[in-house]
């Protein structure tokens, strides 16, 4: 069981949203847990522009809830 934070079931439909490609101008779907996703019309990979980490920007079992390396997505959303 995740935690509440990030576990999907407690999301809001606004969790999940579309945000226009960069390159071609196409729907991509963006979760806000995304880092990045990729662009299935022209294969463009960019940075979701509304990351939201929740619980897991603080909490110090984020890394073992999420399956990721925490510092590694911090510093993604800083650039």
């Amino acid at each position: 069981m995740r935690c509440p934070g990030q576990d999907k079931q407690f999301w809001k439909p606004e969790d999940i949203y579309y945000v226009e490609c960069p390159k071609c101008r196409a729907k991509v779907e963006f979760w806000k847990d995304d880092v990045y996703r990729r662009c299935k019309k022209c294969g463009h990979r960019f940075r979701n522009p509304k990351l939201d980490l929740g619980c897991a920007e603080w909490c110090p079992y984020a890394s073992l809830c999420l399956g990721q390396n925490m510092e590694k997505m911090k510093s993604d959303k800083e650039k």
